[in-house]
């Protein structure tokens, strides 16, 4: 399981500035879940290409060809990996320098690319990284638990069960026996804000079957913070609406939206795609709602002087921390530098050493200092002019 985010990125950015002297390659490839393409290998083979790739561009910076192969040695791993190449989704994106290597798999499509840059590129995964981009589902039913990253477009369940416990017979926190669908209780108490719950004796079947929900809930809510606790995406609770409401009185996760969706247990609990179109009945209109009142308020004050569509005063802005919100189009690379001294960005017409894709600083930096940043199009919304890569209302 990898489940990029913003933490991710962070610790990209560090590795990359913590390497003297070195370069950083970033993979990206459209990949499959199932199908012929992953019985042929074709994944496999279009990643040996983009390895062959690499090992070019590392060439056209000077590296001796002892240097590109320890370089490229976590990629060459990763390509005899066969049971890495049987378990992808939509997107693969895997970064390498010296001494350091990740990958992560990615709910949506990824171009075809390699970058061997001084830093790591990460302009196609802005739309996980955007406020309209990654949502989390989450289905709770006593027999059944599952938990499901997703996209406007895509979803995939992802494999918690080390640390998720999947019903309410498996929970670790339950402070009783469970014998069976009727279950008998051993004599126990147990303490709610103060308050003793007993089982057994002098409780009632309701009491102790609440306090065993209530357990449960507060069970998977522990473990699913080791996924969450840095997160700030959207999250759908999907099953009975009693369990869905003790399980938001009790999780720490904020992001967890107002409304639930109903599965039928029998039916809907193992189709994704039927969890994935109700989650998106609530959740595309929240997202929408979010990206118009972002629009509305860069319309508002567009051309007093707080908002950009030039890129190399965005990407400046940006390092500067004065970006609010952020609005780019998903385009190729605008190759350009960030001079210190000038304080000041500069567009090249075509990359040379030492460049950054400004769209990506501009996002990057916008995202870190706890700015908006919206992929144009991404959920049927398009708010930039032909021409333009970004829009940026800043701060003040």
């Amino acid at each position: 399981m990898a489940l990029i985010n913003k933490q991710d990125i962070e610790r990209l950015i560090n590795v990359q500035g913590n390497t003297q002297n070195a370069l950083c390659i970033s993979f990206y490839l459209p990949t499959h879940r199932s199908g012929k393409e992953t019985l042929n290998g074709m994944d496999s083979i279009a990643f040996k290409n983009q390895v062959r790739k690499a090992r070019e561009l590392l060439g056209k910076h000077d590296v001796p060809e002892a240097e590109i192969t320890q370089y490229l040695k976590p990629a060459e791993e990763l390509l005899h990996d066969g049971n890495f190449w049987r378990h992808q989704a939509e997107g693969l994106a895997v970064f390498i320098t010296k001494g350091f290597s990740a990958h992560y798999t990615l709910p949506i499509t990824m171009p075809d690319e390699v970058y061997v840059l001084d830093h790591f590129h990460f302009t196609p995964i802005l739309p996980i990284l955007s406020q309209n981009g990654r949502f989390f589902i989450l289905s709770l039913f006593r027999d059944k638990t599952a938990f499901y990253e997703a996209t406007i477009d895509k979803i995939r369940q992802i494999d918690v069960s080390s640390f998720l416990p999947e019903s309410i017979s498996t929970t670790d926190s339950l402070k009783f026996d469970v014998i069976g669908n009727d279950q008998d209780f051993t004599h126990a108490t147990t303490t709610n804000n103060g308050t003793n719950i007993v089982h057994g004796p002098g409780s009632t079947k309701g009491d102790e079957e609440h306090e065993r929900v209530r357990e449960f809930m507060q069970d998977i809510d522990n473990n699913l913070w080791r996924i969450l606790h840095n997160a700030h995406e959207p999250l759908v609770l999907a099953g009975v609406d009693h369990y869905c409401a003790i399980y938001r009185n009790i999780s720490k996760y904020k992001n967890i939206v107002p409304q639930n969706i109903h599965l039928n247990e029998n039916a809907d609990i193992e189709n994704m795609n039927t969890i994935h179109s109700k989650a998106l009945a609530i959740i595309k209109p929240l997202m929408q709602q979010s990206h118009s009142e972002s629009l509305d308020r860069y319309e508002t004050v567009a051309g007093t002087g707080i908002t950009s569509e030039d890129i190399a005063t965005v990407a400046a802005e940006a390092i500067h921390g004065r970006v609010d919100t952020l609005f780019i189009a998903p385009s190729q690379p605008v190759w350009g530098i960030y001079n210190e001294k000038s304080a000041t960005a500069e567009v090249h017409e075509e990359y040379q050493r030492g460049d950054f894709d400004l769209i990506n600083l501009a996002a990057m930096k916008t995202i870190s200092q706890g700015g908006k940043v919206f992929v144009s199009s991404y959920n049927g919304m398009s708010e930039l002019s032909d021409g333009a890569s970004v829009k940026a209302l800043f701060r003040y």
